[in-house]
């Protein structure tokens, strides 16, 4: 058994939310968005299904990204999933998958990135 197990993840997918970003109380930046990428479903006629995927990225990647990201861009992400339970107000076991992003490359053929000048 493997004692420092890691698991990273890279998923191509779409932002599918306005990506928004916060502060936390001690201070730290976060840009939270939501992705949504194509799985392969074996039972699945088509041959795949639309997921989506809570991702968050922190400090010095939040800043860069926030003002280059919009919704239904194409970007890559790279980062480790993990999984958040608990339960809601009505007793309920609640669960979800989210993914701290290390790194966003945007990988949109379309996209032409427009930088504002300073004032």
């Amino acid at each position: 058994m493997f004692t420092n197990e890691l698991s990273f993840h890279q998923i191509v997918g779409r932002v599918a939310t306005v990506p928004e970003l916060k502060e936390t109380k001690t201070g730290k930046k976060v840009l939270n968005f939501v992705l949504a990428y194509d799985s392969m479903h074996l039972t699945d006629n088509s041959g795949s299904h639309t997921s989506f995927l809570d991702i968050s990225a922190w400090e010095k990647t939040a800043e860069i990204f926030e003002p280059l990201l919009f919704k239904g861009l194409q970007v890559m992400v790279n980062g480790e999933i993990t999984q958040r339970r608990w339960i809601d107000n009505e007793g309920k076991k609640r669960h979800t998958f989210q993914m701290s992003a290390d790194t966003i490359q945007i990988t949109d053929p379309k996209f032409k990135p427009v930088f504002k000048e300073a004032a």
